[in-house]
């Protein structure tokens, strides 16, 4: 599995050293698996749980979204600057990324939008208020 989502985030961007550093340490498993989890739980949740009128608006779906991405950015950049940090500690070594620890968040907040726009056009027909949503 971690072959596959490192094949996922590599597609976006390949960082010399840190894309290695995340591989060889599984970083790219439980990452991507949060990555299309919580997409699939509270949109199922907000398809099929919160299935209201008041609920089937484009603006509720986009808030969900954003804030999925939000919370993908936030998992994506502690767990691999905490695990690469401790990683270097051990080393006794400086830790030679700044910059890589955002851009790879970034990224995974982008296939986060991906993954949830795909997933919601997948299980909106099931919904009876909301399969208009987002279109």
């Amino acid at each position: 599995m971690n072959d596959f989502f490192a094949n996922w985030y590599e597609l976006l961007a390949y960082f010399n050293g840190f894309s290695n550093d995340m591989y060889d340490n599984n970083l790219y498993l439980p990452i991507g698996l949060w990555m299309i989890l919580s997409p699939v739980i509270i949109l199922i949740g907000y398809y099929y749980l919160l299935n209201s009128s008041r609920f089937s608006k484009r603006w509720y779906w986009l808030l969900i979204v954003v804030v999925l991405c939000a919370v993908n950015f936030g998992i994506a950049y502690h767990t691999s600057y905490n695990e690469l940090v401790y990683l270097y500690e051990q080393q006794n070594a400086e830790l030679p990324y700044n910059i890589e620890f955002f851009s790879f968040s970034f990224i995974n907040a982008l296939w986060t939008l991906i993954v949830s726009f795909v997933f919601s056009m997948i299980i909106k027909r099931g919904s009876k208020q909301c399969r208009r949503t987002p279109f």
